[in-house]
């Protein structure tokens, strides 16, 4: 079996191809760089395909009957998706593992909600074989926070109701898991850890792992949108901000069957949000702006 892997560049495939390459599984990996192509191992096969070009991602299918699909976040990620789908249709693909979002089942006024909400839908239109997974906020995000909270802040508006996180190495395994044991009955697993700590417990969580004050500045939306102009682009501000008024009104937990029904793909259980924060912040402390 070939299993064609999208993304596997990424925050997330970096650490599933490994996985899947350790297990002894036929692995070709889609990629738009021939510099990445060329750090993959001999055991994996690269191929130069790009989803806004239909005949290399026709190319990229020859001989594929499972498909890691994983869109990355873009003003175009719906399009990009579906033409994938449909290749992945026509090239009579036999089962799909589709990384979605929590936040899809939530939100779909949330732009990057939004466009996995199309992307499952035209998922169960193939009536192909499928497992959609839905991580929660990534643990990992708090990395694009370094220096703020090194400087003694955690300035993500989180508000005051729970917010769940999942570790991305628990969401490779996850997906790695169902990749080598395909699961036929088209189901949707959230994936999630037990931690779910508000802005202000989070701002706590980091004080205790840095060994000093991290204060939670309780920024509004829209304080944080205006902080972020210019560092990121207008389009992630904004989903950003519409995210973030759904985070400040409902919080984001996620249900205890859903934890439980995980365990089929993670039978370890996950890795705690506090073990990852226990962890980054083992690393930071050695950095001259925490000395």
């Amino acid at each position: 079996m070939t299993v064609l892997v999208f993304g596997g560049s990424g925050t997330i495939g970096r650490f599933l191809v490994p996985f899947l390459s350790s297990s002894g599984m036929k692995i070709r990996v889609a990629t738009r760089s021939e510099e990445f192509a060329a750090t993959l191992p001999d055991t994996v096969e690269a191929v130069i395909a790009d989803m806004d070009d239909p005949a290399s991602l026709r190319r990229a299918f020859e001989g594929v009957e499972t498909v890691f699909l994983l869109v990355a976040h873009d003003p175009l990620e719906t399009q990009r998706g579906l033409v994938t789908l449909a290749i992945a249709n026509e090239a009579s693909c036999k089962y799909i593992v589709y990384l979605s979002n929590h936040m899809s089942s939530l939100s779909p006024l949330v732009p990057h909600a939004g466009s996995k909400v199309a992307i499952e839908a035209a998922i169960r239109h193939t009536g192909i074989p499928h497992t959609i997974l839905r991580p929660t906020n990534f643990a990992q995000n708090d990395l694009w926070l370094k220096d703020a909270i090194i400087s003694g802040a955690y300035p993500w508006p989180l508000g005051f109701f729970p917010v769940t996180r999942i570790d991305v190495r628990d969401v490779a395994l996850a997906s790695a898991n169902v990749l080598l044991n395909p699961r036929a009955n088209n189901e949707v697993f959230t994936l999630s850890c037990l931690d779910a700590p508000n802005g202000k417990e989070t701002a706590a969580l980091w004080s205790m792992a840095m060994g000093r004050t991290v204060v939670y500045p309780d920024y509004t939306p829209e304080e944080f949108e205006s902080e972020m102009e210019g560092k990121i682009p207008s389009w992630l501000n904004f989903d950003f901000l519409i995210m973030n008024r759904y985070y400040e009104r409902y919080g984001c937990p996620v249900d205890a069957q859903d934890f439980e029904r995980q365990a089929t793909l993670l039978p370890d259980g996950p890795r705690s949000y506090a073990s990852f924060i226990e962890e980054t912040a083992a690393a930071w402390r050695s950095l001259p702006g925490c000395r």
